[in-house]
Order: C-alpha cells, then structure tokens, then sequence
C-alpha cells in the first residue's frame, strides 16, 4: 500500500525481505525514525486530519500546515522540556502546554524546524493559560514546512488525546503480525494496552523457559524476568557491550542475533535505536538453547514489547510535563501565594495533592553528555516517582530536581534521605557517573524556591570542599561564613600558618596526611575507628599521625590548640 508523507523500502535479505518505512525529514531527505517492523505488517495509522476529528479534539482549530494534515501519527508525547525535541522517535503528535516554550520566545521558528527535522507528525497547542497567541513567525514557518499546528481544546485532557492515538497503533499492529500458533494460547488474548511491560516479560521468560531482559539507555530502563534477577542483567549487559565476543546472526530479516562468552549466552534482538542508544531484548540462555519456533515468538513478542514500552513512554511523558510544570513555577522566587494556590487546585484536578512541606534535592551530573544525561535523569525520575508523594522535574538540562514531602517516617531525616539517594543512584545504574547532590532543609511549599536556593547552596558548596556525594545544606552554614571573597586573604593565610608544613609534606611526597588527620580529629582521635573510616590498618593510621605530631611540634594533639587545626582542615577546600 502507498503511504502518505513516507516511502516504503524494501530491504533483500537473500531470500529473506523485511519493509522499513522512512519519514522524509526536512531537507535531509529519507530518515529512518522508529524501530523496524517485523515482516507481515500491514502497516496502518493515524493521520493528523483524523486526530483532528476525535471527540477529544472537539472544538480544535488548525492553525498552520494545513498540507501537512497526512502525515502519520504513530503516538502522541507530551513535550515536557524545551530541549526535549532532541528525544523525539518520529512521527510523534507533540503535545504542549506552552509552558517550556515560554523559554524560546524569541526562537519558535527554529523550534519548528527542529520538530519537522526529528520527524514529528504535528504540534498541538493549549493556548491561553501561558502562551496567549502564536508568533506569526512561527506560523510562517509552520506553513512553509506543511507542518500542522494545532489549537488544542483547553479542557481536554491529554490522555484523552494520547489513548486513541495509542490505541489506533496498537489495533493496526498486533492483529496484523503473522502470530506464531505457539503464542496464541498465551498471548492471543492480550489488551496491550491493560497489560504492564513486567507481566509480558514474565510470559515470555515462562515461553522461553529462560531469563528475559529488556535494556532501554533512552528510558534508563533494565528489567528482567524473573524479577530481580540482577546477575542475569549483568550477564547480557556485559555480553552486549564488550567487544570480542563470538556471535552470530540467526536471522537477519529480524535481526536476531547470538553472542556467547563467559560460560553463558544470549540471543537478543534490537528493538530500538535513537540517538545513538539502542534498545535490546535479550533471552539469557540459561536453561536451554533457543529452537527455531522460539525465535519466530520473539520476534512477535518484540513488536508487542516495543509498543508497550512507546505507550509507557508516552504515559510517563504526560506526568513528567505536569510535574515540570510544578518544579518550575515553585522553584520561581516571583511567585505568589495566589499563583501556589492555582498551581495546587489544578495539582487537586488530576487525584494529587501538594503537601504542606517539601525538602529539595537537586542531583547534578559532571562529564555526561546530554543524551546520557536524558537516561539517566529519566531514569531517576521514574525511581523517585513511583511512590505519591515526590515531584520531580529537570531545570536547563542540567540537574534533577525533586521534591520530597515531609511526612510521619522520618524520610526527611539527613541520614534517611542520603541513604535514599545513593539506593537510587545505584538502581538506575549512575555507579559509572560523576555525581553530586545537594540537599535542603524543610521549607513549606509557599516558599519552596528558599528549599531550592539551599538545595543549589548545598550541592555548590559540597563540590568544591568535597567532590561527589550527598551534601545538606545544614553542613554548609561554615563554609557561607568564610567563602566570601573579602575574606579569601585571611582564610590562605590561617590555613597556611596551622596546615602549611603538611601541605607542602603530602605535595612533596605524594601523599595524604591531611586526610588521615582530618578523620582523625573527626573520629575523636580515636585510632580504631579512623582505621575502620579509612579502612587502613590501625598501625599505620598511629604512623601517619606520629609524623603529623612531629611536623608539628607536638601541637597537633593539644587540646587548646586542636580546634584551631580542625577549623583549618575545614576551609582547606576553600584555599587554591
């Protein structure tokens, strides 16, 4: 069949042919967006002029690009960042509140340029509580390209658009794929939609009478089947990502593929590639080798595990943009208490509630580039969210903010709340990431751009005095005190007459006395427990301060003096 806005091309595999259906991007010609479709797919969609005609919709206008209303819709996404454009899949509807374009005024008609080169399907606008009107420029832009702007309904609800798009891309699909007769018992019957991405992989891994994992980096996803089963997501990670591995091609029409190495195997098969990342399936081979019938199961368990991943994707992208919402009009110090209270009510409008008291934490990333940022920052956020209470959202692409409540448990708690952190960086995998985080005290939600300040002072100030981690902004109050510029002079000048000799001792040497008798003091000059801190033998830790004692002259250790050298061993990060 012939389709609108899109070529079909036919891909010769020997005897084997798979079709791949390429969006014409803006000026670059064919582009290939979304994953490739197992063959004997009748491939059918949505077009924009018929998302204009769901009930939903009633009441829309289309504003710009009305040559353009034939373009596919495979799924609508709530675009809940101004960057976000980077993340698109194509031929997504891109839905907006108009909220993160309030930062590109002055841009709108790159912003549609961007749109149209990422391969969306259309941009539908809910005008008037943000934006009042669209820049003629934009719409000027928007005609020029046949790329349709619509006016979206206030009142309506984006999942009352988002449903039957998805819906439409599921019918169109799965009763179409050519089903393996040894799926039907099993998967027949399934309503994709009502089904969660963790009961597919336990039927599969059951099917399989193997492990199952799915490896999503544009989601920050891993998960497996049976749950809990890290050494197995481990095994295919591994296997996945080093090279050198024997592998080989089982079918290369569906692209599944076999690597064996370290006593095991896998055969995995992607089912995704955006931005350089690449989302895979993989069977962990444990129990038993795949059979040729096995492999015609995965690759119609492939296609539904891809849509449930986009309807997932696109579930949390209407939370993300409602949440961001939030974050970014609280984190604004020109708020009001009347706009804290609209901002409630409309958080009351879908089921949730804003707490009394909130601690910030913002959580920043060093040396990642932007789309492993957009992992690992999704990830988070779908970690932090999956109980009520926090609200997340990401500020310039840079740092994770999150609101947490306080409540009756003590998560409020310093220890419990750094605690919290480190278990969540290391579930979604930030271990080989640069991290820090900075922590607020509770503030009531009227004030919560004073909790953000404090987060932003904490996360500042513990970078510089100690590099990576968990810092709160109650420990900071010391280093605001003396980390004024007026007072830079006598800060050098104090630390070099009580630390001086050391510095120069550990650059000499190449090594770290200053360390070993800051925990020291901070252990209470207790040997044994600044062994167990440094975790170094206790006779070595009564070595290192015996030549801290002598470098000294014995003052190091004097109960009238030990202050003075704890107070210089604190603004020491402070000193060049």
């Amino acid at each position: 069949m012939s389709l609108p806005a899109c070529r079909q091309k036919t891909i010769d595999h020997g005897n084997e042919k798979s079709v791949r259906y390429l969006y014409r991007g803006y000026k670059e010609g064919p582009r290939n967006f979304g994953f490739e479709l197992p063959k004997g797919i009748d491939f059918m969609a949505l077009t924009v002029e018929q998302v204009l005609d769901l009930p939903a919709m009633h009441g829309s206008a289309l504003l710009a690009g009305k040559n353009g209303t034939n373009r596919i819709v495979e799924t609508a996404t709530v675009l809940d960042a101004p960057d976000a454009v980077r993340w698109l899949r194509g031929r997504e509807l891109v839905l907006t509140s108009t909220y993160p374009l309030l930062q590109l005024r002055n841009n709108l008609d790159k912003f549609v340029h961007d749109l149209v080169d990422h391969g969306a399907s259309g941009l539908g606008l809910k005008l008037n509580r943000y934006m009042k009107s669209v820049p003629q420029e934009m719409i000027d832009c928007a005609n020029a390209l046949d790329f349709p702007i619509l006016v979206v309904p206030e009142n309506a609800a984006w999942v009352e658009i988002i449903t039957p798009v998805m819906s439409s891309f599921f019918e169109t699909r799965a009763p179409r794929v050519a089903q393996p007769e040894s799926l039907g018992g099993r998967f027949g019957q399934i309503m994709l939609p009502d089904i969660s991405l963790e009961q597919l992989l336990a039927e599969l891994s059951k099917m399989m009478s193997n492990p199952i994992v799915v490896i999503s980096p544009m989601d920050g996803l891993s998960l497996s089947a049976p749950h809990k089963s890290e050494a197995d997501i481990q095994a295919a990670l591994t296997l996945l990502e080093e090279d050198g591995w024997k592998s080989e091609c089982l079918d290369p029409a569906n692209d599944l593929h076999r690597r064996t190495g370290r006593g095991t195997s896998i055969v995995f098969s992607p089912y995704e590639r955006a931005n350089d990342m690449i989302g895979n399936l993989v069977v962990v081979e444990k129990t038993r080798k795949l059979t040729g019938a096995d492999l015609e199961d995965l690759v119609y368990a492939k296609m539904l595990i891809s849509l449930k991943i986009r309807q997932n994707r696109t579930d949390q992208s209407v939370i993300f943009e409602r949440q961001n919402e939030f974050v970014l009009s609280l984190t604004d110090r020109s708020i009001g208490s009347q706009n804290v209270s609209a901002l409630t009510a409309r958080y009351a409008a879908i089921g949730k509630r804003l707490h009394p008291r909130y601690v910030c934490i913002i959580i920043a990333f060093q040396e990642v580039d932007t789309d492993h940022f957009r992992a690992l920052s999704s990830a988070l956020r779908v970690h932090f969210t999956k109980s009520d209470g926090p609200i997340t959202g990401v500020i310039n692409n840079e740092q994770v903010v999150v609101m947490v409540p306080e409540d009756d448990d003590g998560i409020c708690r310093p220890d419990v709340l750094t605690e919290q952190i480190n278990t969540q960086m290391r579930k979604i995998g930030a271990h080989a990431a640069i991290w820090s985080a900075g922590v607020s005290q509770v503030t009531t939600v009227n004030h919560f751009y004073r909790a953000y300040e404090q987060a932003k002072q904490a996360l500042d100030h513990g970078r510089s005095a100690n590099g990576v981690g968990v810092h709160l902004y109650d420990e900071t109050g010391f280093y605001r005190l003396f980390s004024r510029s007026s007072m830079q002079p006598d800060v050098q000048r104090f630390v070099h007459e009580w630390l001086g000799t050391l510095i120069e001792h550990d650059q000499k040497n190449k090594v770290n006395l200053l360390e070993t008798f800051r925990t020291f003091l901070d252990c209470d000059t207790n040997y044994r427990e600044t062994a167990r801190a440094l975790n170094i033998h206790h006779n070595t830790v009564r070595y290192r301060i015996g030549l801290v004692v002598s470098m000294t002259h014995k003052k190091a250790l004097q109960p009238k003096l030990r202050l003075h050298y704890h107070l210089a061993l604190k603004l020491l990060p402070l000193v060049s």
